[in-house]
């Protein structure tokens, strides 16, 4: 195996790990997303080969995730068995969301998802990757070759701005901007189809034209195909509200007030939140970043899959069969 260098983000000691076997590895997906993925729907699998994340961001709603303890991340043993069962009996080849590159130490460790996109390659299934992480260079060589043989592979970087002091405000320990960019760069040089999922957008911190003018040039010098955004979403009320309003409070005190109007507190709200009650700021937002996409020519949606509606059958299961 010959890989790229990377560079990962700080490692977050305070996470331990578990192990455990589950179906959720790999299933139909079902958790809020932009709805430029959702409609029309780019992706019907999910695959996670880790629950939780060590990168513990300012926003993550990870905090709400009833089925693991504060500061831990489980590794789903059974991953890479249990995507062979179900790719296997699977009867067209849909695209699969692949996550958990941000899972970093314990995916050098485990290689779950190298071994998964093994068996991805084996049934040339179509694959859309999220990530944080330019973790995702050392697999170049398994996705050089799956895109010869899928009709749909596409590498997105999670991106929320440039600001290198919003990095270390919001997310400490993930991999810094800049080298997912040029991960980014590499993998478009490799032929293979890139974009950023400018999210979350941070109202009146990453949404700044200073701000959005920098990604966008950046972006577009580094092999992005699409910018898909979608603005931060805050709990009503629970853990995930509370982390993001101490950290304004400590970080931009007087945005305080700005962000409860944009965010109202609501007792017993829907757990993952909502977008700024302000529909003047989200058309203005829209408004903004479309015209940065027209200006660097660049999309604002990602390509439309063609669905392979026939029985997913491994390479290797075509070759014995030629033998037969």
């Amino acid at each position: 195996m010959v890989t790229m260098p990377y560079e990962l983000g700080e490692e977050n000691k305070k996470v331990s790990y578990t192990r455990y076997s589950t179906p959720s590895a790999y299933r139909e997906s079902g958790a809020f997303l932009p709805k430029k993925l959702m409609y029309p729907k780019i992706y019907l699998y999910r695959l996670s080969p880790y629950m939780g994340c060590p990168k513990r961001c300012a926003y993550c709603f990870e905090l709400h995730n009833n089925w693991i303890n504060p500061d831990e991340v489980k590794i789903k043993t059974n991953t890479v068995e249990f995507v062979r069962d179900k790719i296997s009996k699977q009867k067209q080849r849909d695209v699969i969301l692949l996550d958990g590159y941000d899972c970093e130490r314990a995916e050098i460790k485990e290689e779950l998802i190298r071994n998964s996109l093994k068996v991805i390659l084996d049934y040339r299934m179509p694959l859309l990757i999220q990530t944080k992480s330019d973790l995702v260079l050392r697999d170049l060589d398994i996705l050089k070759q799956l895109n010869e043989k899928t009709n749909f592979l596409h590498v997105a970087f999670s991106i929320t701005d440039l600001n290198h002091s919003h990095h270390q405000m919001f997310e400490a320990y993930t991999c810094a901007p800049e080298n997912r960019l040029k991960a980014m760069k590499t993998i478009s040089n490799a032929g293979i189809s890139t974009g950023i999922h400018l999210m979350p957008v941070l109202p009146y911190i990453s949404d700044t034209q200073e701000e959005l003018e920098r990604l966008f040039d950046k972006a577009s010098k580094n092999g992005c195909q699409y910018i898909i955004y979608n603005p931060l979403r805050v709990a009503g009320s629970g853990p995930q509200r509370k982390k993001w309003f101490d950290t304004l409070r400590e970080y931009f005190p007087s945005l305080v007030k700005k962000y409860e109007k944009l965010y109202p507190y609501e007792k017993d709200a829907y757990k993952f939140g909502h977008v700024p009650r302000d529909s003047t700021y989200l058309k203005e937002l829209s408004k903004k970043i479309a015209v940065l996409g027209e200006r660097y020519g660049i999309d604002d949606n990602i390509s439309q899959p063609k669905i392979d509606k026939v029985p997913t059958i491994s390479n290797k299961q075509k070759s014995l069969g030629n033998f037969m």
